[in-house]
């Protein structure tokens, strides 16, 4: 396949970000123009013929600079800008913040008046996950009285092709979390490695296309008790996620309330709103003498409850200069983050918290300053990455894989070219028994970055273990390599205080182990 080379002169290339930002709300000014073409580029490779690769990559994107981005354009264009990542009910806790300090309250009201009814909007629903979970949640709520209720629930997105899927409610296994089986058998029916949603919850949810930044739509569901929209408006320009989030507030009645992610909580203070946790999610009341007053946040259980696992898988203990067989050398520790820009004020104290914290083992702490930290108006894109790093560190050290891997697909979102995040992948997927997802994800942290010795020895352990002693031996000698650019007592990069002569023991000792189990 011909390899298309992203070339654009600094006026074609304006003209992209404007037309972006114009019709999509995404912002990709002040230095992230690079992401936009790899963006285009990857879509480019997907979408066109062999025949049109061939041709002039710049070509292809003056037309579109300057087409007219109808529809269908558009949706041409989407899928090179969708987050296709989700799953039933993401942040659990969230969900049961709903249930108890939300619904429950707003449905006795309701009942005690007589009005027996509910509106709720799943706003960028992806492939209609978030929304099918809600009507479980609310089936459940409402038990036996469920079919004297009118439950009007709108889940909306600007993808079509991810509308379709979520209509035909088959899922496959990346839609679910570990220890779901009950769930799945509750509301799913098996359809050979899929799973469909039973015919009970099927038909009960309004699947419409809807582009948020677009304030010429009108608004899918008006008076609503609850809107979801999550993950979403961190993509938008500052003023491009004002305006939605006032579109959506205007569309809650007095009662209800709109949930954001945590990383959207600063964009909700950067605008002027004050809200209150949800859970790890952010909500915000309808402005006004009657608006609901969300309770003030309390850490979930999960966040405090002590954990009997330790934290030597993921925080090894500094090796000593000989290692002694046949004992594996340690999984190696995750780097440490820092924000790069500095605010000041709130948002440092927040930092400086979390990373005391850390460093003392006081994870629900941390947990909840880093949380704080994310509520500070004026976060940039990296700080809030920085943070959902952090943040999947804590869990991680705890061996709370789900919950670690959660917050690290939000750094991804916020940054997918971050080194450091693939090396956590990495980790976790090591930690999980997935050896290939780990070799993937540490391909990629050593692409990103290609000076990375400990990623080396890594690959090397897990290239090893697969059997595969050429591709391992030739990891070695990379690591090695770079070692011999360092002084025998400096530190290695991201290991914990190891130094660079106690790594080269380690290598010796797996090419050792190499030389005594031949690979057939």
């Amino acid at each position: 396949m011909p390899r298309i080379e992203p070339s654009c002169s600094p006026r074609l290339l304006q003209a992209l970000v404007h037309k972006v930002h114009q019709h999509l709300g995404m912002d990709f000014s002040a230095g992230r123009s690079s992401e936009l073409l790899r963006r285009l580029q990857l879509l480019a490779l997907e979408q066109q013929s062999d025949e049109q690769q061939a041709c002039d990559f710049t070509g292809w994107l003056q037309a579109l600079a300057f087409a007219d981005w109808d529809a269908a354009l558009l949706q041409r264009l989407v899928p090179a800008f969708s987050v296709g990542e989700t799953y039933f009910r993401r942040d659990a806790d969230t969900f049961d913040w709903l249930a108890q300090h939300h619904l429950a309250a707003l449905l006795a009201r309701r009942r005690q008046s007589g009005q027996r009814s509910l509106r709720l909007w799943s706003a960028a629903c992806c492939t209609g996950e978030e929304a099918y979970s809600l009507l479980f949640m609310l089936d459940e709520l409402l038990g036996a009285e469920r079919d004297s209720w009118t439950l009007e629930l709108v889940a909306s997105d600007i993808n079509a092709a991810f509308l379709a899927r979520a209509e035909q409610g088959v899922y496959g296994s990346n839609a679910f979390r570990s220890n779901e089986a009950a769930f799945r058998r509750r509301y799913f029916q098996a359809e050979g490695r899929f799973w469909r949603v039973r015919a009970a919850w099927r038909g009960r949810i309004r699947f419409i296309q809807y582009n948020l930044i677009d304030d010429q739509q009108a608004c899918p569901l008006a008076n609503a008790d609850l809107i979801l929209c999550r993950n979403v408006l961190m993509y938008f320009s500052p003023a491009r996620a004002t305006a939605v989030l006032k579109r959506l507030l205007g569309g809650l009645n007095d009662e209800g309330l709109l949930l954001l992610s945590a990383v959207e909580a600063g964009i909700a203070t950067q605008a002027g709103l004050t809200g209150s946790w949800a859970g790890c999610n952010y909500a915000l009341a309808k402005a006004g003498p009657a608006a609901a007053k969300p309770d003030v946040f309390v850490l979930p259980d999960r966040f405090v409850a002590p954990l009997p696992y330790p934290r030597a898988a993921l925080n090894p203990a500094k090796p000593a200069v000989v290692v002694e067989p046949p004992a594996p050398p340690p999984t190696p520790p995750i780097p440490p983050s820092k924000p790069v820009e500095s605010l000041g004020g709130a948002a440092e104290n927040y930092w400086r918290q979390a990373q005391q914290a850390l460093s003392a083992s006081r994870y629900p702490e941390a947990r909840e300053a880093l949380l704080g930290y994310l509520t500070c108006a004026g976060l940039s894109r990296n700080q809030q990455h920085q943070a959902c790093l952090l943040l999947a560190r804590s869990w991680a050290d705890q061996q709370h894989l789900e919950e670690a891997q959660d917050w690290l697909q939000r750094a991804l979102q916020l940054q997918p070219d971050s080194a450091q995040a693939y090396w956590l992948q990495a980790q976790l997927a090591q930690q999980a028994g997935d050896q290939p997802e780990a070799l993937l994800a540490l391909q990629k942290a050593l692409y990103l970055d290609p000076d990375f010795i400990l990623g080396y020895f890594f690959q090397a352990r897990l290239l090893a273990a697969q059997g595969r002693g050429q591709a391992s031996d030739k990891a070695l000698r990379v690591c090695r390599q770079l070692l011999a650019q360092h002084s025998a007592d400096t530190p290695v990069p991201q290991a914990d205080g190891m130094s660079c002569a106690q790594l080269l023991r380690l290598c010796e000792q797996l090419m050792q182990e190499a030389l005594s189990c031949p690979s057939p």
